[in-house]
């Protein structure tokens, strides 16, 4: 088969979609990694062809834009930095595309793979990272309005359909259908609850314990598990395996790989690291949020294996974002929750709602930060929900191969 996979986002949306792009490639399938040119190393280093959608430059300044990581402002900044990306997302997917031989998948946000399935009738799936994009009413996600899971189903339903025509049909439904137009293909309304969803298959990278499929999902949309690197080979790096070496298993505080605007963020967590009498590990690729000396008992490192580095942590303080909490519910490890975004406060009430840790605000006094760092560290509750969490994922078939199958099955006749 020839697999063209468009993705945007950061590391933790970029990486789910590579371990997927690795898989199809180990079974023999002819892969084109379509995402931003920041990770064009990334992909060639996995053995992947790459094409660029959106300039290194343009993606740091996404990042670096502090609305983008707003609940409420984010829709809207994160599409104007997104918007650059369509017309070359377009194009490139138009370049490579080989009749009756293409399959095309799309993360959420690929808006341009919808296009190209439309215009040259090839066959697309769409990978959701997240339970958030399948804005359900039977399953609501938490982190959009105060009581929305106690109204009614039919209550739900007409909210979430004002919500996609006042945020994604009014935000995004203008450009989207301008591309359109340009491409001769009539434009579409229902952005967020119908169209971005491919008609051939909607694939869930999330397992159905994490988050059961609703009655009112796509008939197309199954749940395929969590896309997680492959286990073994590679290293952490020499400075953080001679720190976990020193002595008690750190906290690591990361308030994902993408923000750029995170001071505060660390501040808070190196005064609760010392309240609670922890050692930290504090990783972002964006050094300037830090003090420029750090205490005796933290460390900074740019990036770190996520998989290598859970098993030997007592707890991660993080975001909620859908690649991190996977890769700790598999080890079983403990997590406090500082969602910054809706689809990150949904992913941290479902983990929550499994036991595996507990919910933060992240402008939450200091105090607080130490008070629930410190119950999550040492309730045994916590720590039996984490061993579950890691049996059910030790116990499943691994969800990147399960995502390769389903999309081997949209082979075209003869491809």
């Amino acid at each position: 088969m020839h697999i063209v996979m468009s993705c945007v986002g950061t590391y933790g949306d970029v990486l789910p979609h590579l371990a997927v792009g690795q898989t199809l490639l180990s079974r023999g399938h002819e892969v084109r990694f379509l995402t931003s040119e920041y990770f064009r190393p990334l992909v060639e280093e996995a053995g992947l062809n790459f094409d660029s959608v959106l300039s290194a430059e343009d993606y740091l300044a996404g990042v670096r834009d502090p609305d983008v990581w707003s609940a409420w402002r984010g829709l809207r900044a994160g599409w104007r930095r997104l918007r650059p990306a369509m017309e070359g997302g377009y194009a490139a997917v138009a370049r490579h595309i080989r009749p009756g031989e293409s399959v095309l998948t799309g993360s959420s946000m690929a808006f341009w793979v919808r296009m190209a399935q439309e215009k040259f009738g090839v066959r697309a799936a769409t990978i959701h990272l997240a339970p958030m994009f399948m804005l359900s009413a039977a399953d609501p996600p938490a982190g959009i309005l105060p009581g929305f899971s106690a109204l009614p189903v039919w209550a739900r339903r007409g909210v979430l359909a004002a919500a996609d025509w006042g945020l994604s049909d009014r935000i995004m439904g203008p450009d989207v259908n301008r591309q359109r137009a340009g491409i001769g293909l009539a434009p579409v309304a229902g952005l967020g609850r119908r169209w971005m969803h491919s008609p051939d298959r909607v694939i869930c990278a999330f397992p159905d314990w994490f988050c059961a499929p609703a009655a009112d999902w796509p008939a197309q949309a199954m749940c395929a598990g969590f896309s997680r690197q492959a286990a073994g080979g590679g290293a952490l790096e020499a400075g953080l395996e001679a720190f976990l070496a020193a002595g008690a298993p750190p906290v690591v505080f990361t308030p994902g790989t993408g923000m750029a605007s995170g001071r505060d963020f660390f501040d808070r967590a190196l005064a609760a690291a010392a309240a609670v009498g922890r050692r930290a590990v504090l990783v972002t690729r964006f050094r300037d949020q830090l003090p420029a000396v750090l205490p005796e008992f933290a460390l900074h490192v740019d990036y770190a294996r996520f998989e290598l580095l859970a098993p030997r942590a007592a707890a991660f303080v993080h975001q909620g974002g859908i690649g991190t909490t996977g890769e700790l519910l598999a080890a079983g490890t403990r997590q406090v929750f500082t969602p910054f975004m809706v689809e990150q406060m949904d992913n941290a009430a479902r983990a929550e709602r499994l036991g595996v840790g507990a919910r933060l605000k992240p402008g939450a006094p200091v105090a607080a930060w130490a008070a629930v760092l410190d119950r999550v560290l040492e309730d045994k509750a916590i720590g039996r929900a984490c061993a579950a969490a890691a049996a059910l994922s030790r116990g499943a078939r691994p969800g990147r191969e399960v995502i390769a199958d389903l999309i081997e099955q949209l082979a075209p006749c003869g491809g």
